[in-house]
């Protein structure tokens, strides 16, 4: 069973960098775009999420709005959902819900726009079992940080790549939801 999920995320891999080169060379660029103070981002990103050593890879996808304090700075909610397998026990699962808050600093090079995020938010986590009682589900605090890049692909609109590191609080004798995520997106400007 564990080849056969490499296998699936070999080719999930191999989709999201064709998808990331595709939309890299066939995209023309935009002229460059400031956001203004009081402006609304929307967007959502699909990606992986590499958690416990104890948890397989999985896809993850996350929902976020954000709101522009000043042309470089703005605070972003973020809703995330993934559920990782057990390793070696495919059919159990560790359903994990995050609700984030960060504060987001971008920088301006012409079309593309690094950012480096910071923040704290709320871990729903809940352990799924195929063949015994499912225990409770649990609400964990944490903090997360990472960055990533835009790209604007029209005067209001751009893709994206981000990397985020949550840590999370992990109660001893039970599942650890920490993780290193990796994800692509699309965001438009309002």
């Amino acid at each position: 069973m564990g080849h056969a999920t490499l296998a699936c995320m070999t080719r999930s891999t191999r989709l999201f960098c064709i998808t990331a080169l595709l939309s890299g060379l066939f995209l023309l660029p935009a002229s460059a775009q400031t956001p203004n103070k009081g402006q609304i981002g929307l967007g959502a990103d699909i990606g992986a999420l590499f958690p416990d050593e104890a948890l397989e890879k999985t896809f993850t996808f996350d929902m976020f709005g954000e709101y522009y304090l000043a042309p470089r700075a703005s605070v972003r909610a973020m809703f995330s959902y993934a559920s990782p397998g057990f390793e070696n026990r495919t059919e159990d699962h560790f359903r994990q819900s995050r609700l984030l808050f960060n504060g987001v600093y971008n920088w301006e090079f012409g079309v593309w726009h690094p950012f480096a995020t910071m923040g704290a938010g709320v871990y729903f986590v809940r352990e799924l079992l195929d063949d015994r009682n499912d225990p409770d589900g649990e609400t964990r605090g944490g903090i997360n940080f990472g960055g990533g890049i835009e790209y604007f692909v029209g005067s209001n609109a751009t893709v994206k790549g981000e990397a985020r590191w949550d840590v999370v609080s992990h109660p001893e004798g039970f599942s650890d939801a920490t993780g290193f995520t990796l994800t692509i997106g699309y965001k438009r400007y309002f």
